[in-house]
């Protein structure tokens, strides 16, 4: 859940080649703690798709629902 009471549910993944990031990484409302976030979009219609995380561990949190399955 985000600060403004969203809730979520992620897939996480090392790479995701349709997704770009937006902004400066931060800390702030992290949900992994040790991972500051940056927004991920589609490279193509710059919808939002989630969240990438960096940290110890680099890795996409991308929202279930804003993906399109094969």
């Amino acid at each position: 859940m985000n600060p403004a009471g969203e809730v979520f549910e992620l897939v996480c993944f090392r790479e995701a080649d349709g997704a770009a990031t937006l902004g400066e990484p931060t800390l702030a409302f992290t949900w992994f703690p040790g991972h500051a976030w940056r927004h991920a979009v589609c490279r193509s219609c710059r919808a939002q798709l989630g969240w990438r995380f960096e940290g110890p561990a680099l890795f996409w949190g991308l929202i279930r629902r804003a993906l399109q399955w094969p």
